[in-house]
Order: structure tokens, then C-alpha cells, then sequence
């Protein structure tokens, strides 16, 4: 088990600065970077599987975010998209919309990854936080379909840390539907660098309860 942390610990110091959900676009000329290493199990036969998740974003316009979301084990890589997001409507409105396109490999297999965010900040007294909902479609070349939906609630707790709840459903191509709870807790090491501490639990069909180690930078 100490192999499987020191994986995800090296996995995850690597990157940094807390990325708004999806409906929110990044700012012209700005990027993020986030790694993120996760251990899950143990399974029926007592291993713990290992795998790592590398998120980047950069504004090419003030509209227009152009995207890579990436993650595999140690034996190979298991997704490979670059996309563009657009919001819909205003930027300065309350509620944030925004529709995304992805292309690259799932699995082995080419796909197009068609997606939707929605999005609002929200405060709690002096404190400010975000709701989320962001659904996407993968479709396979094959014919085949996965479907994937988060629903996110973040607040910072103070001026260097913050807690995000998140719900993860989704039907695979192959495979049963699942629902799992994924909180983390993320802190400000310095000005644009933070460190995320994550836990897993399923809720329905298949899964193991995980653990995750990030880091994300913004530029």
C-alpha cells in the first residue's frame, strides 16, 4: 500500500490554482494545470489499483477555452481528449452556460465528446462558493456511448482553502451504470498553487473507495 501513496504523491507534485466548473470560460492569455494521482481498492484479490488524471486549460479568447483532459495507469493511457468550450449567452450573467466539444481516444477507440455546463456562484453569509452541473456524452466510432454527469457544490472555507462535494454518475459503454461521493479538501501553498486532498465512495454499482492527491497551477 506505502508504493501505491508514494505513486500518487509523486503523481500529484507536479502542478496548481483552483479551476472554476466548466461553464465558467478562462480568462484570455491565462492557463491551468492539474495532476492528480488516485489508489483505489483493495480489490477481491487484495490490490490496489493506481491511476493519474492531467487537466489543462488556456483561454485563447476571452470567449474561448481550449482544453486537454488526459489519465491512465501505470501500463497505459486510457483517455486522450483536446476540446474547446464556448459559453452560451452572456458571460456576465448569473447563471453560466457553456457548450463544449472533445475529440481524441477513449480506450483504444476514436470519440467525440459533446458536452454541457451549468453554472452559478452562490455566497453563505461572507463566504463564496459555486454550484455545477456538467454532462458529456462519448461516443465511439464503434456506435457505442458512455454518458457522464458531476454535480458540484465548492465554498472557501477561508482565504487559502476550500471544500468541494461532488456527485459522479454515469452509464459506461460496457459495463453498469455507477454513482459515487468524491469530497476533497484543497489548500493555497502559495499565490496560484494549490494541493487537493480527495476521497471516493461508491454509492451504486461497481467501484472501491479511493483516496486522490492533486496539484493544480494556474498561470
Amino acid at each position: 500500500m506505502s508504493r501505491c501513496l508514494a505513486l500518487a504523491v509523486l503523481l500529484s507534485l507536479c502542478l496548481s490554482g483552483p479551476a472554476l466548473p466548466g461553464a465558467w470560460p478562462r480568462e484570455k492569455g491565462t492557463a491551468f494545470l492539474s495532476l492528480a494521482g488516485q489508489a483505489e481498492g483493495p480489490d477481491d484479490h487484495g490490490i490496489y489499483r493506481q491511476n493519474f488524471t492531467l487537466y489543462a486549460e488556456y483561454g485563447l479568447t476571452e470567449r474561448l477555452t481550449l482544453g486537454v483532459d488526459a489519465g491512465g495507469d501505470a501500463l497505459r493511457m486510457t483517455k486522450a481528449i483536446g476540446f474547446l468550450r464556448l459559453p452560451l449567452g452572456r458571460t456576465d450573467r448569473g447563471v453560466k452556460l457553456a457548450f463544449e466539444l472533445g475529440a481524441g481516444q477513449v480506450d483504444g477507440e476514436n470519440a467525440l465528446r459533446p458536452g454541457l455546463s451549468l453554472g452559478r456562484g452562490v455566497e453563505f453569509g461572507k463566504r463564496q462558493g459555486w454550484l455545477a452541473a456538467d454532462g458529456r456524452a462519448i461516443l465511439f466510432t464503434g456506435g457505442g456511448m458512455t454518458l457522464e454527469t458531476d454535480l458540484t457544490f465548492g465554498l472557501s472555507l477561508t482565504k487559502r482553502s476550500k471544500v468541494i462535494l461532488q456527485i459522479q454518475a454515469g452509464q459506461p459503454d460496457l459495463g453498469d451504470a455507477y454513482t459515487r461521493f468524491a469530497p476533497s479538501f484543497v489548500f493555497e501553498t502559495k499565490p496560484g498553487a494549490h494541493i487537493e486532498f480527495g476521497l471516493t465512495e461508491p454509492l451504486l454499482g461497481d467501484g472501491d473507495r479511493g483516496i486522490k492527491l492533486g496539484l493544480w497551477r494556474k498561470f
